[in-house]
Formats: C-alpha cells, sequence, structure tokens
C-alpha cells in the first residue's frame, strides 16, 4: 500500500497549489480537494492531511471556501475538527461541540453557548488554516465518482504505514483516535484500497 501512496503523493505534490488569498476563478468547479499542512511530510514530499469533496454540482469552490474561511464550524466538520484541537484542554469545548445550525437548535442553545467565545475560536481556527494549510484540487465531473475517488485516496492512505503524523500535529489533541492516525477526515477510511497499478490508471484519468 505504500508503494501507491506514494504514487499519490508525488503526483498531488506536482499540481498547483493553492493557500490563503487564491482567487476561487482558478478552481474547477467540480472535483476533489487534497490538503497538505506545514510541517507534515511523507514519502519524501508534502503529506496528504486530508481529501475532501462536494455533493452539489459546480460547488467544489463554495465548499473550500466553507471549510478554510468561513467562520462557521457547523457548515464544516474540518473546522469543527481543527477547533476541537485548540480547545482540546479548554472547558469550552464542550460548547464548541454543539451543533446550532438549525433555527431550532439556535434556540435551544441561546443561553448555553458563549457565542462571543465562539466567534474567538472561529477566527483562531481560521488564522491557524491561514498560516499552515495549501491545497490542490482536481477534476472530477460526475458525483458518485468523486464519492468513490475520494473514499479510495483515504482508505489508500489510512493503510499505508509510512504516513504518519509528525510528534508536534495539532492533529494529535483530537479526542477522536481515528484523527489522530494522521487525516482530518473520520468517515470513509475503511473503503477499498487501491493498488499501484489502480493508482496509476485514477492519476492518468483524472490529473
Amino acid at each position: 500500500m505504500a508503494d501507491a501512496c506514494c504514487t499519490l503523493h508525488e503526483a498531488a505534490n506536482r499540481l498547483p497549489k493553492f493557500q490563503h488569498g487564491y482567487s476561487t476563478e482558478d478552481l474547477l468547479r467540480n472535483g476533489i480537494y487534497i490538503v497538505f499542512e506545514k510541517g507534515e511530510t511523507a514519502h519524501d514530499n508534502h503529506r496528504i492531511v486530508r481529501v475532501g469533496t462536494h455533493t452539489g454540482q459546480n460547488n467544489l469552490g463554495k465548499r473550500i471556501y466553507e471549510h478554510l474561511y468561513k467562520s462557521n464550524k457547523d457548515r464544516s466538520i474540518f473546522r469543527k475538527h481543527i477547533g476541537r484541537c485548540l480547545l482540546a484542554e479548554d472547558p469550552f469545548l464542550e460548547q464548541w461541540n454543539l451543533d446550532a445550525t438549525t433555527k431550532v437548535n439556535r434556540i435551544r442553545y441561546k443561553d448555553i453557548i458563549n457565542f462571543e467565545r465562539q466567534e474567538e475560536v472561529e477566527k483562531e481556527v481560521t488564522q491557524y488554516i491561514a498560516d499552515n494549510f495549501s491545497f490542490v484540487v482536481f477534476e472530477v465531473g460526475d458525483k458518485d465518482a468523486r464519492l468513490d475517488v475520494e473514499a479510495a485516496l483515504l482508505s489508500t492512505i489510512t493503510a499505508c504505514r509510512v504516513c504518519s503524523p509528525s510528534k508536534n500535529w495539532l492533529g494529535l489533541q483530537h479526542q477522536n483516535p481515528r484523527i489522530r492516525q494522521g487525516l482530518w477526515n473520520i468517515q470513509g477510511l475503511n473503503k477499498r484500497i487501491l493498488s499501484t497499478n489502480e493508482m496509476n490508471s485514477l492519476i492518468e484519468q483524472y490529473f
């Protein structure tokens, strides 16, 4: 599995990287995004720390914006995970974990959640993302294909024993052991693992 994962890392690291301040006009409309994090390496390259996609057509740019820069952790599990790590020793973590997406929950939690403190943490999350993350994208037009490719990449990375987080990786502060394995993902980690030949075919088709 390490060879297939190495092949993926080499191909992904060759793609144009986007960082904080990127132009949404430069992004594809449909596809997969792969995230790298400062200080994380694997296979002599920047280590992949997250793989993601979107379900709505022509929605890739919007989804990436929600994850990286929109101050609303209830619309982005990625942001929620980072906040959980930043708050690992903070009692506010209990409030951060509450989901106030719906109007019903906003009313339910209005006297429970300190929304001023939550906004402060949202800013900390955004700053951490801006300072530490870059990403690449590649086009996958069909929704079902996107979901299949996402799961295959995540599962192949998870199975790779070479891809391990550094001792200072923020994700090690997370409460869920699946995050502590090295990816800012929890779902889709145990699907079909690609062989090196299959990975090469996927890269040839989509990259």
